[in-house]
């Protein structure tokens, strides 16, 4: 007779041959990562869930272990704009970041060609 066994029960490090460890190393680095964007709120929780599902078979012997993580993140900061609509000569309306009812105070300067350079007399 062979000697006995040592049973090994499962735990978070073998399940899956170690994909739980994986799966949330991957998105606490999603979430690191979301921590340190100055776009999102630096207060707002975050989340990373595990979740296993355990499907037994009919003669509850063996069962299909389904392992998945996922993260909830802070959203991007809201950002606030003002844009106006306008018509054009045809009636087309069109919307632009500024009011075409207002008047220019100043005309553009004229762009000169980047292969042009001014010559001092």
């Amino acid at each position: 007779m062979s000697p006995a066994k040592k049973l090994e029960p499962l735990d978070i490090g073998t399940i899956a041959r170690g994909a739980a460890i994986e799966l949330f190393n991957l998105e606490i680095a999603k979430v690191a990562a979301n921590i340190w964007d100055k776009n999102t709120p630096a207060e707002a929780k975050r989340e990373v869930t595990l979740k296993f599902s355990f499907k037994p078979d009919l003669e509850r012997r063996a069962i299909e272990v389904t392992t998945t993580a996922t993260s909830k993140l802070a959203p991007i900061n809201k950002h606030s704009s003002r844009a106006f609509v306008g018509r054009d000569d045809t009636g087309r309306a069109y919307i632009l970041d500024s009011d075409p009812r207002q008047e220019m105070l100043f005309e553009p300067q004229a762009e000169e060609p980047d292969n042009v350079h001014q010559m001092k007399a």
